[in-house]
């Protein structure tokens, strides 16, 4: 151990102590053979209760107290994994009110914990540390299997009533973490060693300045480029960082300048109300404005830039140390400095960023140098002992895949590239879907993955460090640039479903490409054309990820469908299964409303819910998987070619493309309304129209209410109140008209339930919202006829043929002739040809 990890105060109790003892504890056995504190330990097997209890019989107040402490002692250190929970249930919140944290059994003998209150997690709305009803020790759930040779013993639980400060480590203890043997480091190596620090701290500051490896995307010795318009636009963004001065959000279109006068305070968040946002801290945590500040120091050369960055780094150094427990992801301060995401970040972007930029400037001091080594240390050890999942464990393996690149000189640095590339690599199996996609499903961070991977692999090979890179990581990676690929639309975007907003995956292609230059497919999208053959397939199904892709071409006026039928996601989530977007000559018609800042605002709500999305709600009621695990993503191993229990069907001829989706895991708060929806959509090649097949089958007798919503990217849309078609200039949707259908259009409606939004810029959009009650099996049947702006609908009329619940179709188009549209099980849909009559 190179530095103490705390020091606590003396254990202070009540006018009682509280009922730990030995007794108090369901799960185990009092065991007198192995003890340290008490006269008998409780024996916890994992092989035989998943849990250990002490359950108290009235709330306990630990306001006065400011840690808990216990010994624990194993057998053998198994590596799996427990959570501590200290529930303190909340009557007005929905769901489990606790404060917990999580612990690898990955030591053997004794090991004492102390656990400062003010660093565990908070799940949901506790009440307070007044009002403690019990504490769980638990070997199952949060992603836990109990290890059966698993054997606990616990020890001497007490309460404390202060914990004292965490140390960062000392300039002593940064000497003793460097590989002081590496010839290049002879001078700081003499110096340390005749006790001298501040000599040593000035040879590895030199050493720094002076060495040309590793290497990073630039370095500070590059004159820089001077674009006038560039420049003027980082100096004036960095004048405002020097004054400490920040914009927050307060709403769509609002936002309020924080003023932080001579200090940041990095725990502070200014967004309040419906704008309140973690996001904010995590921005300012992750330093992103140092990259201003650098870029500004780069152009300019004004030292004024780089010293901003060296005071901020020896500020926020010494007002945030390392937490004593606990990954820094659920601070009930809400400071993010040490979430793991945002440690993640820091190493691989912001802080290399700053310090290849700003090396050069006489204000980058030698101790700013060596507090920024020492916090890179100190992060890199926090990335290694709390891994995370989804596009969290890939930013935080970049970062310590980063550190470990750029500071050899650390003697654990290569054990971080090692740590980080075997989680990358096992990532690419149990974290991304063998048809391309991050199981989160969400566009915007399905890119952002996708560039971590990549740039591993261009920061390896800058550094010629690819021999350490697993052999098939790169073969691992072709698949998610073929999602890329066969996902886009024809502008060169990808959908913005789930927590994004639509996302331009050409840059990423163009990686691709000159990962595969076999894929000339990539160039063809990342040159909008220009170059490369396009893609074999124009349409296309994702079977693991859900979305089924329509599509009439490849050119920039072809007609596009992406319909989702796909998991809820691992994160990011939306309730939006079977919803649609459309795209047709050269726009977008049908849009995903996209994402808003995570907040708790009502425009939040809308976009997470069925009311953002073009599917169906029932007795104005959103689609509920929220907190249904088992809805989130496939079970694994994902080894088929499809998930076994996939139920969505796909159907691909020349002449017409078919999905068959079904959403049955209930509407409304506890999925109380039991109601399964099976929505098929056919694409009718030659007409270029989509036919849009909705059964709605209750298991009840009750009537409900149904309304199918399509969201518009229109300035303006008409519903004609005869036929109930709705129209914009550039799309026609078109219901039988005799089918007992009430239509509205809704464009901006603020208050609750919020409807007619969408991002990229967030903007007011028409809605057209089409409403049917009935008993029973209900059915929707929808024409979707794009067309050029401003050219007449291609389709006269649409007509059912059969029986409501058959939904066959007749559609009339402008020149007379007819096509018959009917539902197939085994061919997904029939269509008949009637000529257009002579005249």
């Amino acid at each position: 151990m190179l530095f103490a990890l705390f020091v606590v105060a003396a254990a202070v109790f009540a006018a009682e102590p509280p009922p730990f003892g030995p007794g108090a504890w369901k799960g185990g056995t009092p065991d007198e053979t192995i003890r340290n504190v008490w006269p008998q330990s409780v024996c916890w097997r994992h092989g035989q209760n998943s849990g250990l209890n002490c359950t108290f019989a009235t709330p306990q107040d630990w306001s006065k107290f400011a840690a808990v402490a216990f010994w624990m002692h194993l057998e053998k250190a198994t590596r799996s994994k427990i959570v501590i929970a200290f529930p303190s249930e909340n009557p007005k919140s929905e769901g489990s009110d606790y404060y917990s944290c999580q612990i690898t059994l990955d030591w053997t003998g004794w090991k004492r914990f102390v656990l400062p209150f003010n660093e565990l997690g908070v799940a949901r709305q506790p009440l307070g540390w007044n009002r403690i009803g019990s504490i769980r020790f638990t070997a199952s759930g949060y992603g836990n299997t109990p290890d059966p040779a698993a054997v606990v013993r616990l020890d001497g639980v007490e309460l404390l009533a202060t914990v004292g400060a965490r140390q960062w480590m000392t300039d002593a203890d940064l000497f003793v973490s460097l590989n002081l043997d590496l010839p290049a480091l002879a001078a700081v190596k003499k110096s340390f060693r005749a006790g001298h620090i501040a000599a040593a701290k000035a040879a590895l500051a030199k050493y720094l300045r002076q060495r040309t490896a590793p290497r990073w995307h630039f370095d500070w010795r590059q004159p820089a480029f001077h674009n006038p318009k560039s420049r003027a636009r980082s100096v004036a963004a960095a004048e405002k960082v020097l004054q400490h001065k920040f914009d927050y959000p307060k709403g769509p279109g609002q936002k309020g300048t924080l003023d932080f006068g001579a200090k940041i305070d990095w725990t502070a968040n200014p967004t309040e109300g419906e704008a309140r946002t973690h996001l904010w801290n995590e921005s300012l945590n992750r330093h992103f404005h140092f990259r201003t500040l650098a870029d500004a120091y780069w152009e300019t050369g004004q030292d004024k830039y780089a010293k901003e960055i060296a005071d901020e780094i020896l500020d926020w150094t010494a007002s945030n140390p390392a937490p004593l427990i606990g990954s820094g992801n659920g601070m009930p301060n809400g400071c993010k400095a040490w979430q793991t995401l945002t440690t993640g970040i820091r190493l691989a972007d912001t802080w290399p960023h700053a310090l290849y930029r700003c090396l050069g400037s006489t204000a980058f001091s030698d101790d700013a140098i060596c507090a920024m080594f020492k916090a890179i240390y100190e992060q890199a050890r926090h990335l290694v002992r709390w891994p995370s999942l989804g596009n969290w464990l890939t930013a935080e393996s970049n970062g310590l895949y980063t550190a470990g690149v750029l500071f050899p000189e650390f003697r654990q640095a290569r054990e971080w590239r090692r740590i980080a590339l075997e989680r990358l690599y096992k990532q690419l199996d149990d974290e991304v879907y063998p048809d391309g996609m991050e199981y989160e499903l969400a566009a915007g961070y399905n890119c952002w993955v996708v560039r971590e991977f990549a740039g591993i692999l261009e920061l390896a090979d800058l550094n010629r460090l690819r021999g350490e890179v697993p052999a098939d990581f790169l073969a691992k990676m072709e698949k998610m640039f073929n999602y890329l690929l066969y996902a886009s639309m024809p502008n060169g975007q990808i959908p913005g479903l789930n927590d994004s907003n639509n996302t331009d995956i050409r840059k990423e292609l163009a990686t691709g490409f000159k990962l595969f230059p076999q894929r000339q497919d990539f160039q063809f999208i990342a040159t909008g054309g220009k170059s490369g053959p396009p893609p074999a397939e124009t349409s296309h199904a994702f079977p693991y990820v859900g979305h089924y892709v329509m599509r009439s071409g490849w050119d920039k006026d072809a007609t596009y469908l992406l319909f989702d039928a796909g998991p809820f996601g691992f994160g990011h989530q939306h309730e939006d299964k079977l919803h649609f977007v459309l795209w047709s000559h050269g726009r977008q018609l049908v849009l995903d409303p996209g994402n808003f800042a995570y907040d708790s605002s009502r425009w939040r709500r809308y976009v997470l819910s069925t009311a953002g999305h073009n599917t169906v709600m029932v007795d104005g009621q959103n689609q509920h998987r929220a907190g249904r695990k088992e809805t989130y993503f496939w079970p694994r191993p994902w080894t088929a070619l499809a998930p076994p229990a996939n139920d969505t069907r796909w159907f691909s001829t020349p002449e017409m493309d078919c999905a068959v989706g079904t959403y049955a895991d209930g509407y409304g708060p506890g999925k109380a309304i039991a109601v399964t929806h099976q929505r098929r959509i056919v694409f009718v090649k030659p007409e270029k129209v989509f036919v849009v097949m909705d059964t709605l089958t209750p298991r009840d007798n009750r009537e409900h209410r149904y309304e199918a919503l399509f969201h518009l990217d229109a300035a303006e849309a008409a519903a004609n109140e005869a036929t109930k078609a709705v129209r914009t200039d550039e799309i026609a949707i078109l219901p039988p008209a005799a089918d007992g259908l009430a239509v509205q259009i809704v464009e901006g409606k603020e208050e609750a339930p919020v409807q007619g939004w969408a991002s990229g810029p967030w903007r007011a959009i028409p809605t057209a919202i089409y409403e049917k009650s009935g008993k029973g099996v209900v059915t929707f049947l929808f024409i979707l006829a794009p067309s050029a702006k401003g050219a007449p609908p291609s389709v006269r009329s649409v007509e059912r043929v059969a029986a409501d619940a058959a939904l066959a179709a007749r559609i009339t188009f402008a020149d007379g002739h007819t096509i018959l549209v009917t539902p197939s099980d085994t061919a997904g849909a029939l269509i008949q040809r009637e000529l257009a009559p002579s005249k």
